[in-house]
């Protein structure tokens, strides 16, 4: 009785000692989990790495919905890849038709008007009133209504047109498909929402269609010495300041520098200092 009492042997020490450890763990007599530990380890390596897999796809699909223009990363130079890109492989799909070009230019289908400034111009052009900038210091005129390239920029950035809007169709259609829309387009109407969408109020906004005087403004600089940014129709005294004097809108630019589709760096108001001097 003493000996039994005095041994401290393990109670698993009589035991079979070719029973794995978790066939000895039992509730009721029944495994409260596989017996095969391998099998357990992969179960659980598995389980990780398709969990894994989901999360990121569920990323993947929904960062176009939630990442910002601004901080989004496309291609420096061409329209490809860009947002000015409206096609069904476009960064921010707008319409279902693979033709990028068209939505801007056509070479056969285009009709005068704004064609002059535009060369083949495509897109419906904007009916809106717009309400032009106006100051008491303002030196050279500024045209009632836009003119120009402006007028080709407003017409999709003031959301009264909708995208699809053209003169010639792309081949093999789609113009008109916003079904898969994203990125601040109506799915419904095809027109620009939120902030890229400008309002007909312009008083508020760096003067276009306007003529370039630097004999009337003394820090303005000559045309002639301007680097970048354009006049239209040329870089003369008299000809238009126009929303693509400052956007190029061929070339996204670079991110902080140059984007989104600017001609002349933001960085040290170098955009500024192109025209104006201190």
């Amino acid at each position: 009785m003493l000996g039994r009492i005095l041994d401290f042997r393990s109670p698993f020490a009589n035991r079979r000692r070719d029973v794995p450890i978790w066939e000895k763990l039992r509730w009721r007599g029944r495994r409260w989990y596989d017996p095969n530990l391998i099998k357990l380890i992969w179960t659980t390596v598995c389980l990780f790495v398709v969990t894994s897999g989901v999360k990121f796809a569920i990323y993947l699909v929904t960062m176009g919905y939630s990442t910002p223009l601004a901080a989004a990363s496309f291609p420096a130079h061409g329209v490809a890849g860009t947002p000015h890109d409206l096609t069904l492989t476009g960064p921010y799909t707008v319409t279902a038709a693979r033709d990028a070009c068209i939505f801007c230019h056509s070479p056969h289908g285009t009709i005068g008007g704004i064609n002059r400034d535009v060369p083949v111009w495509n897109h419906e052009t904007t009916s809106s009133t717009f309400h032009m900038y106006s100051s008491s210091s303002l030196k050279g005129a500024v045209d009632d209504q836009p003119t120009g390239p402006s007028l080709a920029c407003l017409s999709c950035h003031d959301g009264t047109v909708a995208m699809g809007t053209l003169h010639d169709a792309p081949v093999g259609g789609g113009e008109t498909d916003y079904s898969g829309a994203i990125g601040g387009i109506d799915r419904n109407s095809g027109k620009m929402v939120g902030r890229n969408a400008l309002p007909s109020d312009l008083s508020s906004v760096h003067p276009i269609s306007i003529a370039y005087r630097d004999d009337l403004v003394p820090n303005l600089r000559p045309p002639a010495d301007l680097v970048g940014v354009k006049l239209y129709p040329s870089n003369i005294r008299g000809a238009k300041v126009q929303c693509p004097s400052c956007h190029d809108p061929h070339d996204y630019g670079v991110q902080g520098d140059t984007a989104p589709f600017l001609r002349v760096t933001q960085m040290g108001s170098g955009l500024c200092f192109a025209c104006h001097r201190m």
